[in-house]
């Protein structure tokens, strides 16, 4: 196909699913078909999006009735001039790029474009971009991979007085070389760039180019003033950074009190509604003493079914409660029961507890917690008693509480005569559990010990007893009986 006939046109817009009548038509897919030019669109009068990239088109022509064209692909052609364009008065974006084009001309009348892509072509010099210019309302300006090598000033100077330009694709071009700071020299130029060969311009950098091309204007190129310059916006974008923070923080600080005034308020008129009493849902302590949320004391027979974890206030929803659910993940609590030896455990750890806060016991006083049994052989016989076992598991269970209980002292030595009381309370009580438990540990394995030597005696084979006369046994291994037989 490489005429582009009426009839082609029909059976393009049929393939494509489009309407019959061609001036219903906005869009039209005319790409890749191999067209030598561009004829018979005169009925598509309705067009608003036209594709004829991938042609063998050498000019543009024949679109004198797309007065409502927004955007024209015509990319990857054989195209040498920008002409023939004047009905376009509306079009937005044009796209020529990988085409023969020396120089953008005659797209003054486009007050609308904002797009203009004409990459991999043959601009060469300042006076083949010059026209880009005069167009109002360009964003994006897309030289990329042309010819262009010419005064770097020209190119800067052209760039600078594009107005609304946001985006600039200038890599690929030897010019590029010539622009000492590159960077920084089109930013600072360009007040209106967000976007520059594949990076975009934040506001700080912003700033800062701004600064620098500032200084290097005044001091006609000075590149060490113009860094310190440079150097100060920086700092002062990081103090401005951190006072936002603080002060973001401080807002947060203020809100936070705020609704805490707002919970107390609250929390005040539903004691009062109560006549004094605490609601069925209500903050407590359980450290030996009950205090509300104002810190007031509160009378322990009124809050006896109400719990709490160490010196934490937790909320209590009693109904949950009656139902034994947990009030916090809504899960039905699954009772298990302690162990006897686990119990022991606990009420003698909290006996030494309290006697170890009472006498204030420095730790440098309390014994060194024992070393802990590895004796695998011994507890890995299949002989052990269920006691065992259960021991065994607290054995292993203490000894790895007393290594981080000592790697605690160790790092919290020194921090005050409270936290060493503390520390010196948990070292003893580890201590006289682990030396309890070591004990009946080793009567443990001793029991085990011999109950498998007595096992082992029952189950032997009595030994059978010598005989005066040895016997031959018969086939199969049994004696041979003889046989009685009558006269």
């Amino acid at each position: 196909m490489s005429s582009m006939t009426p009839e082609a046109l029909k059976e393009i817009i049929k393939k494509d699913k489009q309407y019959i009548t061609p001036e219903l038509n906005d869009k039209l897919y005319l790409h890749y078909k191999g067209f030598r030019k561009i004829e018979n669109l005169e009925p598509y009068v309705g067009l608003k999006v036209l594709w004829l990239e991938g042609n063998g088109l050498d000019k543009i022509e024949g679109l004198a009735a797309q007065t409502k064209m927004r955007t024209l692909y015509l990319q990857e052609n054989i195209i040498n001039k920008l002409e023939n364009l004047e009905s376009m008065t509306d079009l937005d974006t044009l796209n020529v790029s990988k085409n023969f084009i020396n120089k953008i001309e005659n797209l003054g009348h486009m007050k609308k474009l904002s797009t203009l892509i004409i990459s991999n072509n043959n601009l060469a010099d300042a006076s083949s971009i010059a026209h880009a210019a005069e167009l109002p309302n360009l964003h994006a300006l897309d030289i990329q991979s042309n010819k262009i090598d010419d005064d770097p000033e020209a190119i800067l100077s052209i760039l600078a007085s594009c107005p609304e330009l946001r985006v600039v694709y200038l890599k690929g071009n030897d010019v590029v070389k010539k622009i000492k700071h590159y960077r920084k020299t089109i930013i600072s130029r360009c007040k209106n760039l967000r976007y520059l060969d594949d990076r975009p311009v934040f506001d700080d950098e912003r700033r800062r180019c701004n600064a620098w091309g500032k200084v290097m204007k005044e001091t006609n190129g000075d590149v060490d003033k113009a860094n310190e310059a440079e150097r100060e916006e920086i700092a002062n974008i990081r103090m401005e950074k951190k006072e936002r923070e603080e002060r973001a923080f401080l807002q947060f600080e203020e809100m936070v009190k705020e609704g805490q005034k707002i919970k107390k308020a609250r929390e005040e008129e539903e004691r009062k509604a109560n006549g004094g009493e605490l609601p069925a849902s209500e903050f407590i302590s359980t450290d030996h003493k009950t205090f509300g949320m104002d810190g007031s004391k509160i009378d322990e027979k009124k809050v006896s079914s109400d719990v709490g974890i160490g010196s934490h206030l937790i909320k209590v929803d009693r109904e949950k409660e009656k139902l034994n659910i947990n009030p916090f993940s809504g899960e039905k609590i699954i009772e298990a029961k302690e162990s006897e030896l686990v119990t022991e455990a606990r009420k003698q750890r909290w006996s030494d507890n309290e006697r170890v806060l009472s006498q204030n016991v420095p730790i440098s006083d309390l014994p060194p917690p024992p070393p802990s049994s590895n004796d695998e052989e011994i507890w890995g016989q299949d002989e052990l008693t269920d006691e065992a076992l259960k021991e065994k598991e607290i054995e292993e269970y203490y000894t790895k509480t007393a290594g981080d209980t000592a790697n605690f002292e160790k790092g919290e030595r020194g921090q005050g005569n409270a936290a060493s009381a503390m520390n010196a309370h948990a070292s003893a009580n580890m201590a006289t559990e682990l030396t309890g438990l070591e004990e009946k540990a080793a009567k443990l394995r001793m029991e085990a010990s011999k109950q498998a030597e007595e096992r082992r005696k029952l189950e032997e084979p009595p030994p059978v007893p010598p005989s005066s006369k040895p016997a031959k046994a018969g086939i199969g291994g049994r004696w041979p009986v003889k046989s009685k037989t009558s006269n």
